[in-house]
């Protein structure tokens, strides 16, 4: 059979397509992966391209392997001759960006070796940095202004061009503190996740021959999930595509839910505009889903405006109808939840095809609890990862200063880990001195203990203490190239005491870190024999696992085959499939996630729309809506309203269940007590240590904007914190309560309650 003929019409007409601008409209199921992959092998079959020439692009490992798998195995059974898969360039954005940048960076002034920090890291730099410029962590928020870097970023912005969206002592302060965090990493040798892009087409733009090579190189770009791409990351491809703009890209703007992260849905609609003549094809047949069940997501999204004409089919059986589970409250809501589980695996459906969604990662916890007490198996996704562990990333910081000496992030974790008697003010002493000297903290280490002393240093009690680990860190480095990663791991976790330390402790907690550092060797050993398995000529470096792992996404850790249901928010469902998919707490001010006291933005309801019909389609055949009529937030219970999501699905798709009074009575028992309406204060009553009538923790969780950064996080954007103590030249002295984002305070004044200031036309001291 041709491999063409399992494509239907739409499928194969993008598949034929030749050259020029093409854009795939993908619906949920419809195939996307299937046609991108067939494309490949069709320009390599049937029009010569050598796979060398092809440079495509997605958004997890775990999306990239399933490509490069399915184009090997068209072209072993196709290809007149043996291809090779390691050549074709099919990655995901930041993995092609370090490929370039290794082998091109030096233009910019950079080392090739540079070293990548993850969120932990870069959030230590930002913290370092506000204390080098004396800014207090309670007067402008540390994560925060890590937020405002990597937007800035994903936008394409760097700290020199830069321009600030109103004046006032936060843009000042981050404007500092932006500048001073350039030059720390570029001392470092190191770049931020957002860098990885940023870098690249800061590479492009200013070294015209460097981006021709890679022009020459690669005239053939295909893009998946482009409804995804940020500002950035569309300036990359515009700047690969070049005149021939041989692009094409597969896409769903109803699937675009990461406008948080930075993705910019104008991306793709406005494709037409940025590559003329480009053809557009629509994959609209769904192969996954019920006609239920997408009939009635299709109805949803077809209330967006930023949305291109095309609706969503399926020659699937018609199939159950939507549950619509009414409850009294969260606690009934999730009995039945994980009743309506029970009830299912007892029916044969197996766990690893079951999953519940939820808008806010607080909403897992009584899910977690009830399913425990069933005994049911659950994993949950978008928890800490493995490589973002204590003990795993102390190690990896060894690992890290061996391979880049010049990182001080990792030096400053692991000078005293585990203890060997360098204190707090010992070590600021030291790090202020090779600050002075503008030199890494391990330079002047060498400086100072290396065979050719150039610094003379007085540390004090500490002396013998940096000397030891000085000598350490010189041991490792010379073992580097002599032994292998996993050998080197080990020497790591041995020499440094680390091992010893964990052992002597001899706690239950201890022994579960020990535990996970065998792990990390283990990990290590696994990267030897793929990489070793794929080309046996290839050195094994420190440097290829620190870059592996600085790449991994939660997202690559999704075993479908675990036998246990799957607990996780949307935004982590986006890309999976189950038979049976339960959606908890559809109701208004949670999903959609608005604030009422806040005017709706069009725009911020139709993402969350297009949310919602994610989560939707993510079902094969069963399909649960869950809502409850009370839930409390922020330690008060209060009427719920069914979300508007749910109302905008034709009645014939739905099946009503209503709540009933015994499954509350029944139920009531479990249910942890309600806390205290907070009385009126007394006049007696100190101003700072009055109950806000906002939790800040609470908020942070019902409004998470994302599956693993707090709202703050995600929204903040001033830079203010929460607790900060101001000045209104009209309401006096007041308490910050909430920052809304963006320049937008709400502010607790005393005897004027709360307000909510624009730090754009009000000027607040603080």
């Amino acid at each position: 059979m041709n491999y063409l003929d399992t494509l239907n019409g739409p499928q194969r007409d993008a598949v034929l397509h030749g050259t020029g601008p093409i854009l795939i409209l993908a619906g949920a199921g419809s195939g996307k992966t299937r046609v991108l992959t067939h494309r490949i092998a069709h320009l390599i079959l049937n029009h010569q391209v050598d796979p060398t020439q092809i440079f495509s692009v997605t958004f997890t490992n775990k999306a990239a392997a399933e490509m490069r798998e399915r184009v090997s195995h068209i072209l072993g059974r196709l290809a007149p001759g043996p291809v090779d898969s390691r050549d074709l360039w099919i990655s995901t954005f930041h993995s092609a960006c370090v490929r370039i940048l290794r082998s091109e960076i030096h233009h910019l002034g950079y080392s090739n070796n540079f070293t990548i920090y993850d969120d932990s890291d870069q959030l230590s730099v930002v913290k370092a940095v506000m204390k080098e410029l004396h800014l207090s962590d309670s007067m402008y928020s540390p994560k925060a202004m890590q937020s405002k870097i990597n937007r800035a970023k994903n936008d394409g912005i760097d700290h020199s061009s830069y321009k600030p969206s109103y004046g006032g002592p936060i843009e000042d302060a981050f404007m500092r503190i932006f500048s001073r965090y350039t030059e720390v990493l570029k001392a470092s040798s190191a770049l931020d996740f957002a860098d990885l892009i940023l870098t690249t087409v800061k590479l492009f733009q200013t070294c015209p021959p460097v981006l021709h090579n890679y022009q020459k190189r690669f005239p053939y770009l295909l893009i998946d999930e482009y409804q995804d791409t940020n500002r950035c990351q569309y300036l990359l491809m515009k700047l690969l595509a070049g005149t021939q703009a041989n692009i094409c890209a597969v896409g769903d703007e109803d699937q675009s839910i990461y406008k948080w992260r930075g993705a910019d849905i104008s991306n793709i609609l406005n494709f037409e505009k940025d590559f003329p003549n480009a053809q557009i094809f629509k994959l609209e047949q769904n192969y996954r889903s019920t006609k239920n069940i997408i009939e009635a997501a299709s109805h949803v999204i077809s209330y967006n405006t930023e949305r291109r004409d095309k609706k969503l089919f399926t020659q699937n059986d018609s199939g159950e109808k939507i549950q619509v589970i009414e409850a009294y409250d969260e606690h009934d809501e999730a009995h039945k939840a994980t009743d309506l589980v029970s009830q299912g695996v007892k029916e044969g459906q197996p766990l690893n095809q079951m999953a519940i969604f939820y808008r806010t990662n607080a909403q897992s916890r009584l899910l977690e609890d009830m399913l425990r007490a069933k005994g049911i198996n659950y994993q949950i996704y978008g928890g800490l990862k493995f490589y973002d562990r204590l003990e795993v990333k102390d190690v990896l910081a060894y690992l890290k200063l061996v391979s880049n000496p010049n990182d001080d992030v990792s030096f400053r974790r692991i000078i005293n880990v585990p203890t060997r008697g360098i204190g707090a003010v010992s070590l600021e002493k030291f790090t202020s001195k090779a600050r002075e000297l503008n030199i890494s903290c391990f330079q002047l280490l060498l400086d100072i203990f290396g065979a050719e002393p150039k610094v003379q240093a007085d540390l004090g009690r500490s002396q013998k203490n940096f000397k030891q680990f000085y000598e350490l860190m010189e041991a490792l480095r010379a073992a580097k190239n002599s032994v292998l990663p996993s050998d080197l791991i080990n020497m790591v976790i041995e020499e440094s005491g680390y091992r010893k330390s964990l052992t002597d402790e001899g706690t239950v907690e201890a022994q579960s870190r020990l535990e996970n550092l065998a792990e990390l060797r283990q990990s290590v050993v696994e990267y030897e024999l793929r990489k070793g398995g794929e080309d046996p000529t290839k050195e094994l470096t420190l440097e290829g696992f620190l870059e592996e792992i600085a790449l991994v996404s939660d997202i690559d850790r999704f075993d479908p085959n675990a036998p246990a249901i799957k607990l996780m928010t949307i935004h982590m469902a986006k890309g999976l499939e189950f038979d049976f998919v339960c959606i908890v707490g559809l109701e208004e001010e949670l999903f959609p996630n608005v604030r009422p006291w806040e005017p709706e933005e069009p725009s911020d309801v139709e993402e969350e729309r297009r949310l919602f019909y994610v989560g939707m389609t993510r079902a094969r055949k069963r399909l649960h809506l869950f809502y409850a009529k009370n839930r409390t937030v922020f330690g008060n219970s209060s009427f719920r309203v069914l979300s508007r999501f749910v109302e905008e699905i034709p009645q014939d798709y739905l099946e009503l269940k209503k709540a009933d009074y015994f499954s509350r009575k029944r139920h009531f028992t479990e249910r942890p007590g309600l806390i205290p309406q907070r009385g009126s204060w007394q006049d007696n009553d100190s101003f700072e240590s009055r109950p806000s009538r906002f939790n800040q923790d609470d908020f942070s969780q019902v409004y998470e904007g994302d599956d693993s950064s707090s709202y703050t996080d995600v929204q903040d954007e001033s830079g203010v914190s929460v607790g900060s103590r101001v000045q209104h030249p009209t309401f006096g002295e007041g308490i910050v309560r909430q920052n809304l984002g963006g320049d937008k305070l709400i502010v607790e004044f005393r005897g004027r309650g709360l307000k909510k200031i624009s730090l754009k036309f009000t000027q607040l001291k603080f």
